[in-house]
């Protein structure tokens, strides 16, 4: 009965097929940080700055030339 337990527990630490679903967790973490920092860097919150000025300038040129 012991030396079931043992080969069980040893089987137990050598399986690496965990491993590998914690490494995609972890790349996905790292991704999803990456994607908040750069939309942050291109100010998505600021209407002022970055990205959102841009849309805002292409908004109001689209209004421009829509009306006569």
């Amino acid at each position: 009965m012991l030396n079931k337990i043992t080969s069980k527990l040893a089987a137990l630490k050598n399986d690496e097929s965990g491993a590998s679903a914690i490494e995609y967790a972890v790349m996905a973490a790292l991704l999803v940080v990456i994607i908040v920092f750069g939309i942050s860097l291109l100010g998505a919150g600021d209407e002022n700055a970055g990205i959102g000025k841009a849309l805002g300038n292409i908004g109001d040129k689209l209004e421009a030339t829509a009306t006569p």
